[in-house]
């Protein structure tokens, strides 16, 4: 086929440089649907976009190519596969499924291959069609088995769908055949599906059931309690040395603090210098009234994760690098019930 088609791209070419529109656009229709029938779609969507190109008011041409290629990919979607993802095709409408189906790549996976590592980030989202996979949680030096996955699962949302850190990590049982989509790729379908993210985290349940699975396990991402104390906090980003790597601090609003960490809101336009934020070290003070004289409190940590919230706010969540003392948390959890 690829030699087929390499023979009339040089025929197209001639067409297009000796100014034969008409028959140059008939030859770009066949090419699209000659690999569309070949299921090879992504050279069938190169030629259509061409099409546009070469030709925007070839109405007729670009709806009958647009027809044929959507054809073509949903009989390419078998049966088996609607069955194994019933829960994509329930949700989304036939343009979005032909949408997400064809932007996954799919890879064959060797047993014991790390796909998500605990603590770092993550932007592909995976589709398991074969194969088991195991999500084990590292702590005081131990593994801890958090669940097995299979068939018609999927894994990844929890740090996919939003700017953060994975809580686990996710390796092969077994030999296994994964599709996944990228996060560019989410981005470009975006644009022409406005409402599919939205779909695509409903259907996949996002972060919930994988933080609801390490609470089954008696495991939270702080392991000490949560104090929610609401109050104003200032934090910048240090560099290496510890000094400020920002002019300015910025405002924010305090949501929870515990031992060995703290997370506050603040709100910004910014979405991808807030991304940026995972992993690096802040310098975070605020102040309490302790004995009614007001003390400042500064600390350092290292963003472990940033969650989007609606009207561009995000929740900042720190791992301090020194733990605060029993007496200085204790004298905390009374402000915080003073209030």
């Amino acid at each position: 086929m690829d030699e087929t088609i390499a023979e009339k791209e040089v025929q197209l070419n001639q067409l297009l440089q000796a100014g034969k529109t008409e028959e140059a656009v008939e030859l770009i229709c066949r090419l699209a649907i000659l690999c569309a029938r070949q299921n090879d779609f992504e050279r069938a969507d190169a030629f259509r976009d061409q099409l546009y190109e070469v030709d925007s008011m070839a109405l007729s041409a670009i709806v009958n190519v647009n027809e044929a290629i959507e054809a073509e990919k949903t009989k390419a979607l078998t049966p088996d596969r609607r069955r194994l993802w019933a829960k994509f095709f329930k949700e989304l409408t036939p343009e979005e499924i032909n949408a997400f189906f064809f932007a996954l790549r799919e890879i064959n996976v060797e047993s014991e291959t790390i796909l998500l590592k605990q603590g770092e980030p993550n932007d592909r989202l995976y589709l398991i069609n074969q194969g088991q996979l195991k999500m084990v949680h590292d702590r005081d030096d131990k593994q801890i088995l958090i669940h097995t996955i299979g068939p018609g699962d999927t894994v990844g949302e929890d740090t996919f769908f939003s700017i953060n850190v994975s809580t686990v990590t996710v390796a092969t049982l077994s030999k296994s055949k994964l599709s996944y989509l990228e996060r560019a790729k989410l981005e470009d379908l975006r644009s022409k599906f406005p409402t599919l993210e939205q779909s695509l985290v409903k259907i996949c349940g996002s972060e919930r059931k994988i933080f609801e699975w390490v609470r089954q396990k008696g495991l939270e991402r702080r392991a000490h309690k949560r104090i929610n104390l609401n109050t104003k906090v200032w934090f910048q980003v240090l560099s290496p040395d510890g000094n400020p790597a920002m002019q300015r601090p910025v405002v924010a609003e305090l949501w929870d603090i515990s031992k060995s960490g703290l997370s506050f809101y603040f709100g910004s336009k910014n979405k991808q210098a807030v991304s940026r934020l995972v992993g690096r070290t802040l310098g975070v003070r605020f102040y309490l009234t302790i004995s009614g004289k007001e003390k400042e409190v500064a600390l350092t940590g290292v963003v472990q994760g940033v969650r989007d919230h609606p009207l561009d706010e995000y929740s900042v969540h720190i791992k301090l690098r020194r733990n605060f003392s029993d007496e200085a948390i204790k004298a905390i959890y009374r402000i915080a019930q003073e209030e």
